[in-house]
């Protein structure tokens, strides 16, 4: 395998540990609305967060003994990415409170994590492509089918368990899948 540029190995362990933190918390989602929820599932959950952190900050960690040679191109362009970035999580998270608001308001609360878990699949296809990186295209289209067929389900509280398992279950599969491009260049 071919090393990968310090600053993107960097980036994508970092992104890595985003997903990580997300799924654990579409995870506790999906815990909260399960009321047979067995002993083990609390546990495994936090042992699964717990794992995939500290494999990215041992990756992260890694990362600082490779040589970075500063490349005026690339800085520019690891700003620009940076400045799109953020301008699509502000519009994702601008999206998620005016929906939450006016879903609060007409009574649908129950409804807040599915339109909230379209709108993060739908920021992964902009991100894919802004960041290069693939993989997000994937991540964006297996979340919002994931979260589509949810909606087949006709018990809310099943419906609300499986919408938090399959936004965890993408999350952290693209978390170990970032993590395993990065095995042999961080």
């Amino acid at each position: 395998m071919a090393a990968i540029p310090r600053a993107r190995g960097i980036y994508l362990v970092v992104g890595a540990a985003i997903l990580t933190a997300a799924g654990a918390f579409w995870c506790i989602i999906a815990l909260f609305y399960w009321s047979a929820r067995p002993g083990w599932s609390i546990p495994l959950a936090s042992a699964t967060t717990i794992g995939f952190l500290a494999l990215c900050a041992v990756r992260f960690a890694v990362s600082r003994r490779v040589v970075s040679v500063y490349d005026p191109v690339a800085a520019a362009a690891g700003r620009r990415i940076g400045m799109l970035c953020g301008i699509i999580f502000w519009v994702e998270f601008g999206l998620i409170a005016l929906c939450a608001t006016l879903l609060a308001r007409h009574g649908l609360v129950l409804w807040i994590p599915i339109v909230m878990a379209f709108i993060v699949g739908i920021h992964f296809l902009p991100m894919a492509r802004i960041m290069a990186v693939p993989l997000y295209y994937g991540t964006g289209v297996f979340s919002v089918i994931g979260v589509a067929g949810c909606l087949l389900i006709p018990n809310f509280g099943l419906r609300l368990l499986c919408v938090g398992l399959v936004m965890a279950a993408v999350l952290w599969t693209t978390s170990s899948i970032l993590l395993w491009q990065t095995r042999a260049s961080v």
